[in-house]
């Protein structure tokens, strides 16, 4: 297990291990020097749990780093590599063993996630899949959730361990390599094995431009080139966080760094898909240092709609978005509109007519964050209205400018 500044969730997790008796399991915490009182959890712990917790603090050079040197000083023969703010659901080891045991051919063994937040709540399952697909299913992601793994201690050897130049995705470059030297030995278990939990110092949430760039050299690593996915998830990822970064943020120039740096690894038709996503999202165009206004990368608006604004001037009083009523459903838009602070308001909009909409922004401290929400009832589905169309987002009006005021 490594650690490192993780007091709040490291005794859930060790617990999870050491709680699951009867199957000779030991504990190898590797800690990066923690200075949050993870050091006085694991002492506690060892008193609690005799014989079955080793641990080790000192400065180290990551995470891959620290599992290395945890697989090295372990005992055992099957490992299990649970991090510190993760937790094993109920008879996960006891059923790896197993099947480990059953299955003397197989390397390796895992089983279905799911995310759990800060608090423990479940927020979402894995995309987990069987292996049946080989090493070419990576091509689309990674569908191994980390924990639920337990691998044969001389095969994580013979392959030489984790990339410790890696930051972020030495776990989905292990399956890789796993998968490509052993095919066909690589078992599942079709129960909740693990529960990996996001919160916003977890690497995955902490670090999502290096996954995403490690995600593209990792692929083209082993396949050559890698699938703009990777990159365009990113894109969404930025997007969805704008204005609410830690510095203004100018998005157009931000996502053309992003696709500058994915040139390396994607295909040249793949990186002129990037450049042609920067050009024409209307996303783009709509946003501002201050605001963002979450329509559809053509423009249009579902049938709820947010535009989260920051403040940084206070001359600013309002944001306006200027709109239309292009739906070929013949009937006039009622929106309902919630703004911060304030009680909901209706405006209604006749068929076919433009639009403003306009967002109160009382006065607030600088850096205060506000979510409007627009709603209507007057969605459509294209795919109903056209024979031809595949499209079947449920769509309400086209955004065309917005200005603050």
């Amino acid at each position: 297990m490594p650690s490192f500044n993780q007091a709040a969730y490291l005794q859930e997790a060790a617990c999870s291990v050491l709680k699951q008796s009867g199957n000779g399991t030991e504990l190898v915490v590797v800690d990066g020097g923690s200075t949050d009182g993870s050091l006085g959890v694991l002492a506690d712990l060892t008193q609690a749990f005799p014989g079955r917790l080793r641990w080790y603090s000192a400065p180290d050079g990551g995470p891959a780093e620290a599992i290395n040197r945890a697989v090295g000083l372990a005992r055992g023969k099957i490992i299990g590599w649970l991090n510190s703010d993760d937790v094993y659901a109920r008879g996960a080891i006891r059923r790896a063993l197993r099947y480990l045991q059953k299955y003397p051919d197989q390397v390796m063994v895992y089983g279905h996630g799911r995310h759990i937040n800060g608090v423990g709540k479940v927020v979402g399952n894995y995309p987990s899949l069987p292996p049946a697909g080989g090493i070419d299913a990576f091509v689309d992601g990674c569908f191994i959730c980390q924990p639920t793994a337990f691998f044969r201690r001389e095969v994580f050897e013979e392959l030489g361990g984790l990339d410790t130049r890696l930051e972020a995705s030495f776990d989905f470059d292990l399956w890789l390599r796993l998968f490509k030297r052993f095919p066909g030995r690589i078992g599942f278990i079709r129960k909740v094995q693990a529960y990996s939990r996001l919160h916003e110092q977890c690497i995955t949430r902490r670090l999502r431009e290096r996954v995403a760039l490690e995600g593209l050299a990792v692929t083209a690593r082993h396949f050559g080139t890698a699938p703009v996915h990777w990159m365009l998830t990113h894109f969404e990822e930025v997007l969805a966080a704008h204005p609410f970064h830690a510095a203004p943020l100018d998005l157009a120039a931000e996502l053309r760094r992003l696709a500058q740096l994915a040139k390396t690894y994607v295909a040249a038709d793949q990186h002129a898909v990037l450049l042609e996503r920067v050009r024409s999202d209307r996303r783009l165009a709509l946003a501002a240092r201050d605001v963002m206004v979450d329509v559809h990368p053509d423009g249009w608006a579902g049938p709820r709609l947010d535009v989260r604004f920051q403040q940084s001037d206070h001359s600013v009083r309002a944001v306006i978005l200027y709109c239309r009523h292009a739906s070929p459903a013949k009937r006039p838009l009622r929106l309902t509109i919630i703004s911060p602070g304030e009680a909901p308001r209706i405006q209604e909009v006749p068929e076919k007519a433009e639009f403003e909409i306009r967002l109160p922004v009382n006065a607030a401290q600088e850096g205060a964050r506000m979510i409007f929400r627009i709603g209507t009832d007057g969605w459509f589905v294209p795919s109903r209205h056209t024979k031809t169309s595949m499209d079947n987002r449920r769509l309400a009006f086209l955004v065309d400018r917005c200005r603050l005021l």
